[in-house]
């Protein structure tokens, strides 16, 4: 699925305008589309998985922790496939205005590839460096993005997403090490000549959706405020675009259209693209690979 093919099908929750921006930075922020209902019962749903991961001690394929997660202040800094876990995560794709975003963005066929929540705790929740998504999972066509439900205000303090716009035009970077270790993220010779001036940084009120293209350089800063940053986030693709490698996040849901009809072609898109390693055995989280906490667990594929 082309831009072009995505304007033929009218907008259903964002302006014609709104649309045009995310092809031509790769990515935005939509203010409030999540109404307070929704946002309720996300965080009930959020609020049950801390407390399960109250009695978790060390990471496994849904709960990944802080160092300094304890039964008595959890910190968890990823749930997997929450999905799976409580189903008001899969009806917001379903049954709320989360799956007409995407088919304005990715074309009326729209699939899911995997969930996470990322939790950003206050007074410290993890920086994450600049990457993309493709390296992590690439598929055959580029109509691949990540949406991110801010569950709770999110301010310049509290580490919100930023994009570098435009960069889903420009290179695939590697994400292995000089030494074929796989790190999450650009190298620092690549990071380097980045500019950063031109960054955009995606605030907003609880319920405000964040878009990015998985070619898109992104990342954010640490959390260093009172306030926690809980960020629910769905990876989506047009129906015709499909996943080279195994999925590293398990669910009984990956491939499930969720808007329109399964594709009947796949659409491939010219180049040559470099393999992540094989996480056909899960992997834990962004986070870990890219604090070198996962080092040696998998080997890389140049």
């Amino acid at each position: 699925m082309t831009p072009d093919d995505v304007r033929r099908t009218p907008c259903r929750v964002i302006s014609e305008t709104m649309r045009e921006a995310y092809f031509r930075d790769g990515g935005i922020c939509v203010q409030g589309l999540i109404g307070p209902d929704w946002l309720s019962r996300l965080r009930a749903g959020v609020a049950r998985l801390v407390e399960r991961g109250r009695s978790i001690t060390r990471p496994d394929a849904v709960f990944d922790l802080e160092p300094d997660h304890s039964p008595e202040a959890p910190r968890l800094r990823r749930v997997s496939s929450p999905c799976d876990q409580e189903p008001v995560f899969w009806e917001l794709l379903t049954e709320g205005p989360l799956g007409d975003l995407a088919a304005d963005l990715l074309g009326p066929d729209v699939k899911f590839y995997q969930a996470k929540i990322n939790f950003k705790w206050a007074r410290g929740g993890a920086e994450v460096q600049w990457h993309q998504d493709q390296p992590f999972f690439p598929h055959t066509n580029h109509a691949v993005a990540t949406f991110g439900v801010y569950l709770e205000d999110c301010g310049p303090d509290q580490g919100p997403l930023r994009i570098l716009p435009g960069s889903h035009a420009g290179p695939i970077y590697s994400h292995y090490d000089a030494n074929g270790v796989w790190r999450g993220a650009l190298t620092e010779a690549d990071a380097a000549t980045l500019d950063l001036s031109r960054i955009a940084e995606f605030t907003g009120p609880a319920g405000s959706v964040t878009v990015h293209n998985y070619l898109t350089v992104h990342g954010s800063r640490r959390n260093l405020s009172d306030l926690g940053r809980p960020l629910l986030l769905y990876v989506l693709s047009a129906a015709d675009a499909m996943p080279y490698t195994a999925q590293p996040l398990k669910s009984r849901y990956e491939q499930r259209i969720i808007r329109g009809q399964p594709a009947r072609m796949a659409h491939h898109e010219p180049g040559r693209f470099r393999l992540p390693p094989d996480w056909s055995g899960g992997y834990r989280s962004i986070f870990a690979s890219q604090q070198g906490e996962e080092e040696g667990s998998a080997p890389a594929m140049m």
